[in-house]
């Protein structure tokens, strides 16, 4: 009888941990608010297509986008991203960011240039890390967003679209073949659609939930 009572226990105790693992699995990883003042930063973007639909941005280890954000003193602040929310296109993150002044000044794009990688490294995203292979392109946007974030507030700069093309891509050969080509791409968006904080809101992980309740927007999938 005991040993039956503890093979119950432990399959409970797997459903459930495996259970708490697929949910976490929906939702970003995130860290949870450090401070009762502790704020984060969001940005949607995505590449627009043809039909005027956008799906998220490419974000692989050998070519990837970022949000361009600097704070009042001029300093980066490094993004998380997260591609497989379906009702958003790329999700950007920066959690436990103080109050004060950001500015979204465009994107970065962080391509691998394949004679600066070692034989059989194996490359990884990583637009904030400075790898050695890796070259960063700036693309400003016409007018910089400006944010003033309060404590213990999510806020968004807003949605962005890209549109543009590598010089080669998939099926080129050169070392700098997932470059943009610059005179291709182009950036738009709407630094008031709230949509990514919205989505947000109905993510339920511990750290979700905590950030949640800074996030001023109502649950909704549009």
């Amino acid at each position: 009888m005991k040993k039956a009572r503890a093979l119950t226990l432990s399959l409970v105790i797997i459903v459930v941990f495996t259970g708490c693992m697929s949910l976490a699995s929906f939702f970003p990883l995130a860290t949870n608010p450090l401070s009762p003042q502790s704020s984060m930063l969001v940005v949607e973007a995505g590449m627009l297509q043809a039909d005027g639909s956008s799906t998220s941005l490419s974000n692989t280890n050998a070519t990837g986008w970022a949000p361009w954000v600097v704070d009042a003193n001029g300093n980066v602040v490094p993004f998380k991203n997260f591609d497989a929310e379906s009702r958003l296109d790329s999700f950007y993150f920066a959690e436990n960011v103080p109050a004060g002044e950001y500015t979204l000044k465009g994107f970065y794009h962080v391509y691998i240039d394949y004679s600066k990688s070692r034989d059989g490294e194996v490359a990884s995203y990583g637009p904030f890390e400075n790898y050695p292979y890796h070259v960063k392109q700036e693309f400003a946007l016409a007018k910089p967003v400006k944010l003033t974030l309060k404590n213990a507030e999510m806020a968004t700069f807003g949605r962005y679209y890209v549109q543009g093309q590598w010089r080669e891509g998939l099926a080129g050969t050169s070392d700098d073949r997932w470059a943009m080509n610059e005179s291709t791409v182009k950036i738009t968006g709407d630094a008031a659609d709230k949509k990514a904080l919205r989505v947000a809101k109905n993510w339920a992980t511990p750290a979700w939930s905590d950030w949640n309740t800074r996030n001023p927007e109502m649950a909704a999938d549009k």
